[in-house]
């Protein structure tokens, strides 16, 4: 008979134990800085959906840059109709860029209210219509000659070719058009105009048209003494 083989005490029931998976090392938080009342301004704001104020530690150079594009806004609104002609003095073509006080006398013409005309011009403004023989000066004066025109002439318009900046003076050459009340066919002619400006080229101080009388005339199949009737 065999004798028994024997093991220590308890090494029959001794299993391995699996290794235990030790927790990931995680670097501790960063400290937080204390928030102060003007942070939480400034978060209640964003939330509302407003601008934040500025804090007092704000950049001196975005204080300055803000003041500055303020002031420059209020500049340009000072004189927005001539904002073109103001910026430079020696004579050039201007092409398609049409200076802002010659587009709105051209505006006025094509418009059917006569104190916008008018309007565009200083108190002791005076306009002159070379082909016609005719002044008008000051603003109510202008304005009537514009409602004369609008009696006289259906579908008055004035289109802009070209302009050329002079100084003070604006040079435009445009096709002025419409249709003498009663006569048998329209006109388109070619006209240039002089436009003085006032020192701060925000208004017209003189105003020359010039085209050719004979021209609208043949063009509208009247005689080259016709007259328009008196009022």
């Amino acid at each position: 008979m065999k004798a028994a083989r024997t093991q220590p005490d308890g090494a029959a029931h001794r299993r391995p134990r699996p290794a235990t998976a030790l927790p990931p090392i995680r670097p501790p938080n960063p400290p937080h800085p204390p928030t102060t009342t003007a942070d939480t301004a400034v978060a209640d704001t964003a939330v509302a959906g407003q601008t934040a104020p500025a804090l007092p530690g704000a950049s001196t150079m975005t204080s300055r840059a803000l003041r500055t594009l303020t002031v420059l806004t209020a500049t340009a609104s000072l004189c927005a109709t001539a904002s073109t002609a103001h910026a430079a003095y020696a004579a050039q073509d201007t092409g398609r860029r049409t200076p802002g006080i010659a587009a709105a006398w051209a505006r006025a013409w094509n418009g059917t209210e006569p104190q916008a005309l008018g309007a565009l011009f200083t108190a002791d403004g005076t306009y002159t219509d070379e082909a016609v023989g005719v002044t008008f000066r000051g603003r109510k004066e202008i304005a009537g000659w514009k409602a004369r025109a609008g009696t006289l002439i259906d579908n008055v318009h004035v289109t802009i070719r070209t302009t050329r900046l002079d100084g003070d003076r604006i040079t435009v050459r445009a096709v002025y058009s419409g249709h003498l009340k009663g006569a048998p066919r329209p006109f388109a002619v070619p006209m240039t105009t002089r436009l003085d400006l006032d020192r701060n080229h925000c208004r017209i101080a003189f105003d020359q048209d010039d085209y050719s009388l004979a021209a609208v005339l043949a063009q509208s199949g009247l005689p080259a003494g016709w007259t328009p009737p008196a009022t």
